[in-house]
């Protein structure tokens, strides 16, 4: 596939489970007429569900990195940034479908504004809605509006400026994003103790720190099917969640914030136990039990 020996682009793709989906997303990729520029990295994440073996068939010029256990997005991630030789690093879910010619656009906005730390497109729904998929850094009050606010607000922003977006932010969906290999190793890549989930606020919030931006545009536009890349683990997808969650507020605010929040969850989910118990759900209280659990004995050690 690849013409250079050091490619343009390194697009980083994990799985875990996710084989009909990931084949899309592949197929999306290769209907590029620049996928020669690119190298295509799919690290799974141990799956049973034959996904390396599909990937091997169909796209034997992928590059396929097959880890012993799941180990989570971030560190998976980080896994196939050890074999990567590009320039920029483009991770992108192995639920999406990438448009031709996405990812040059991406890289000509990075050749013309050389601050833009991290470049992301915009997120479409499969039915043409728009993805809320960036934001500002996680505190109790952007959690509130993140959780009720978010999609309308972000939905109503389209709307008003007529479909043309270009804004920095403090972090982006890890659906798909840009970034160069010299900056991402400069900020130690992802966070390995994020196993699922605010990975990328975290990163989003180290890059800045370094004086670059994060930056948003409609030039470029991918389609998510939201969820589905986490469909064949719902239970552990929350309990990591809320564990990335509060790791998060450790990590960058307050120890009053992370006692707020760690209360917070606390009643939540003792009220959605509750609940669940009511009705006879015991699958669901079972869930509840270990997120409590972990709640209570998370521990805020000293980020490294």
């Amino acid at each position: 596939m690849l013409e250079h020996e050091h490619p343009d682009v390194s697009i980083i793709i994990v799985n875990y489970n996710n084989r009909n989906y990931l084949l899309k997303t592949l197929k999306s990729l290769f209907q590029d007429s620049s996928v020669s520029k690119y190298e295509i990295i799919v690290v799974d994440n141990a799956s049973d569900d034959d996904s390396a073996e599909a990937v091997r068939r169909d796209f034997p010029a992928v590059k396929v990195i097959i880890l012993p256990e799941n180990a989570g997005y971030a560190k998976a991630n980080n896994r196939g940034v050890d074999r990567a030789s590009g320039r920029f690093f483009l991770f992108l879910n192995n639920d999406t479908e990438v448009p031709p010619d996405t990812i040059e656009k991406i890289l000509n906005i990075k050749e013309n504004h050389p601050h833009f730390g991290v470049i992301a497109p915009l997120i479409f729904n499969p039915d043409g809605s728009l993805q809320h998929s960036w934001g500002w850094d996680l505190h109790l009050h952007t959690e509130v509006f993140l959780k009720f606010f978010a999609e309308k607000w972000s939905r109503w922003q389209y709307r008003r400026k007529k479909g043309r977006i270009k804004r920095n932010v403090n972090w982006v969906s890890g659906a798909c994003f840009l970034i160069e290999r010299s900056l991402y190793l400069q900020v130690g890549g992802f966070d390995e103790r994020f196993f699922l989930y605010s990975e990328d606020a975290d990163l989003g919030k180290r890059v800045r720190q370094l004086g670059y931006k994060i930056h948003l545009t409609s030039e470029a536009r991918i389609i998510h099917h939201l969820g589905q890349s986490v469909a064949r683990m719902p239970g552990r997808a929350l309990l990591e969640a809320k564990r990335s969650q509060l790791y998060y507020y450790c990590k960058h605010n307050s120890r009053g914030a992370l006692a707020v929040l760690r209360l917070y969850l606390c009643l939540r989910f003792w009220w959605k136990r509750g609940l669940s118990r009511l009705k006879g759900d015991c699958r669901s209280q079972k869930m509840y039990d270990l997120i409590l659990t972990a709640i209570k004995e998370f521990r805020c050690e000293d980020p490294v």
